[in-house]
C-alpha cells in the first residue's frame, strides 16, 4: 500500500466513520470496510387504554342548591369490557362520606348537607375503582343554628386534672355542651399525651350530636393563645413567628385573658399577619370587653368568646360560654364557624341571638360598597324567668342606638344610612338579671351612590 494512503488510512480511522464522510473519503477507499450503521427500533405502540366505566348523576343536578338531607343518585354505565364498581360512596367536598347502595339502576344514599359548611361545595362521587369517579358543583344553603361551647380548658396534662376521656364525657354528659375543646399548655406536653389527646377527641365526637375539638394553650409572658386542630404541638416561640406559623397552618386562634388590653399581646398592637392568624378573643366580663373594643380599634377583625379556661373537673360547666353560628354539629363545620367569626360570647347558658347586616350574618367582612344597611336582630331565652332588658346597637366604638326590651324574646330591625367610609356594627345584649352577651362585629364599606 502506498505509504500516503497508509497514513490517510490510520488517521481516518482514529477519528472515525463521522469524520472520513464529512471530508469525502471512504474507509472503503482506504482499503477498510465501513461500520454498518443499524436502524434505531421504534417505540412499541401505545396501548389504548382499558374501557372504563361512567358515571352519570342522576340527583342532586350540577349548580343546583341543596338543603337539609340530600338524596343521592347515581347511574352507571358498562362499556363491554369495562369493570363495574363494586362500592361506592359520595361527599360533599369532604366528610362526612355516605355509602351509596345499588337499587336495580341506581346507586342510592342520603347524605345531611347540614353537616357541611354552607356555600359552593362540590359532590363528589367516588368508587372502589380508582379511575371511576365524578364530581359536581353545588350550592349548599342551610338555615344557622346556635350551639353552646366551652373552647378553653386544661386536664392533668398540664396544669388541670383528670385526663382528657374524662374531660370530654364530662362535657358532653353533665354539661351538656354542644362542643368542648380541650387546650393543655403545649409546653407541657409529651409525645404520649398530645396522642393520647387527639385519641380522646375522635372517640368523644359524634357527627350531629357532640363535636370534640382538638386544642392547645400556647402560653409566653407576651400572651397566651388558644389554637384549633392544630397538625403538631410544637410551635414557634416568637409571637411574630408564631402568627406567620398559624397562618401557614390554617388553623384557628384566640387571644386568651387580655385584661384591659393595654398590656398582654403587646397591648394589641395591630399586626397584619396576626389579623390573618387570630380569629378570636375572650370576652367574659366587662374589663375584658375594653379590651375587645380596643382590639377592634386598632383594626382587629375578632369574634368575642366566652370560654372558661378551667383547670378544675367542671367543663364547661362555670357561668360563661361560647355561642356558634352553624348549620350542623361537625367538627367541620364548627371550625369554618370560628375561622369566620360566627359567634358570640354569652354570660347565658342558652339564649340565643341571630345579628344579621345586609344579611350577612355575625363576623362577616362586607367588601362591596353599600350606601345603606339593614340591621337584622333576633333574640330568644326559652328560661321563663329571664328576660331581655335591652340590646345595644354599636356603630365602630360608639352607642348607636338602645333598643328597648321587656320580654324573653326581641325581634327588631332598622336601616341605617352611615357616613361613608368603613364601619363595624356589633351588639351586647343585656338581660334582667344581669347577664350579658357580646357579639361578633360585621365589617361594612360604606359608599355613596355616585
Amino acid at each position: 500500500m502506498n505509504k500516503c494512503v497508509a497514513r490517510r488510512t490510520q488517521v481516518l480511522l482514529f477519528w472515525g466513520n463521522g469524520l472520513a464522510l464529512v471530508l469525502g473519503i471512504s474507509l472503503a477507499w482506504a482499503g477498510v470496510p465501513a461500520v454498518e450503521q443499524k436502524p434505531k427500533p421504534s417505540a412499541p405502540a401505545k396501548k389504548p387504554p382499558p374501557p372504563q366505566a361512567k358515571l352519570l348523576l342522576v340527583s342532586p343536578k350540577a349548580q343546583s342548591s341543596v338543603s337539609g338531607p340530600l338524596t343521592i343518585q347515581v347511574q352507571v354505565e358498562v362499556p363491554a369490557g369495562a369493570t363495574e364498581p363494586k362500592q361506592m360512596f359520595a361527599g360533599l367536598g369532604g366528610p362526612p362520606w355516605v355509602r351509596l347502595e345499588r337499587q336495580n339502576d341506581l346507586w342510592q344514599g342520603k347524605l345531611d348537607s347540614t353537616l357541611v359548611p354552607n356555600g359552593p361545595q362540590q359532590l363528589r362521587i367516588v368508587t372502589d375503582i380508582s379511575r371511576v369517579r365524578a364530581a359536581a358543583p353545588v350550592q349548599v344553603e342551610n338555615p344557622l343554628r346556635v350551639w353552646f361551647a366551652d373552647l378553653h380548658s386544661h386536664t392533668s396534662y398540664s396544669d388541670g386534672v383528670f385526663f382528657p376521656t374524662d374531660a370530654y364525657s364530662y362535657a358532653r354528659q353533665t354539661a351538656k355542651l354542644d362542643v368542648f375543646a380541650l387546650t393543655d399548655h403545649l409546653e407541657s406536653l409529651d409525645d404520649a399525651e398530645w396522642l393520647d389527646t387527639r385519641e380522646a377527641a375522635w372517640r368523644a365526637n359524634e357527627m350531629g350530636q357532640f363535636t370534640a375539638l382538638v386544642g392547645l394553650e400556647w402560653s409566653k409572658e407576651w400572651g397566651h393563645l388558644c389554637i384549633y386542630d392544630p397538625p403538631t404541638y410544637r410551635w414557634p416561640t416568637d409571637p411574630q413567628q408564631f402568627y406567620q406559623a398559624l397562618v401557614e397552618a390554617k388553623v384557628v386562634a384566640k387571644f386568651n385573658h387580655p385584661g384591659d388590653g393595654t398590656v398582654s399581646h403587646s397591648g394589641l398592637a395591630y399586626s397584619e399577619v396576626g389579623d390573618q392568624a387570630v380569629q378570636l378573643m375572650e370576652v367574659r366580663n366587662p374589663q375584658e370587653e375594653q379590651a375587645y373594643r380596643r382590639a377592634l380599634r386598632l383594626g382587629w377583625h375578632l369574634a368575642p368568646d366566652g370560654s372558661t379556661d378551667t383547670h378544675q373537673a367542671n367543663w364547661g360547666n362555670l357561668r360563661t360560654w361560647t355561642a356558634i353560628l352553624a348549620p350542623g354539629l361537625s367538627v367541620r363545620n364548627i371550625l369554618d364557624a370560628l375561622a369566620n367569626r360566627r359567634c358570640y360570647s354569652t354570660q347565658d347558658r342558652n339564649c340565643r341571638v341571630l345579628f344579621t347586616l345586609n344579611g350577612a350574618p355575625m363576623g362577616s367582612i362586607l367588601t362591596r360598597p353599600t350606601p345603606k344597611v339593614l340591621v337584622r336582630l333576633q333574640i330568644a331565652d326559652p328560661d321563663p324567668n329571664d328576660s331581655i332588658a335591652a340590646g345595644e346597637l354599636y356603630e365602630d366604638d360608639r352607642l348607636l342606638e338602645t333598643i328597648p326590651a321587656n320580654n324573653r324574646q326581641l325581634v327588631w330591625e332598622k336601616t341605617l344610612e352611615p357616613s361613608p367610609g368603613k364601619h363595624y356594627y356589633w351588639l351586647k345584649v343585656l338581660q334582667a338579671d344581669k347577664n350579658i352577651l357580646w357579639t361578633a362585629p360585621v365589617w361594612v364599606l360604606v359608599a355613596r351612590d355616585q
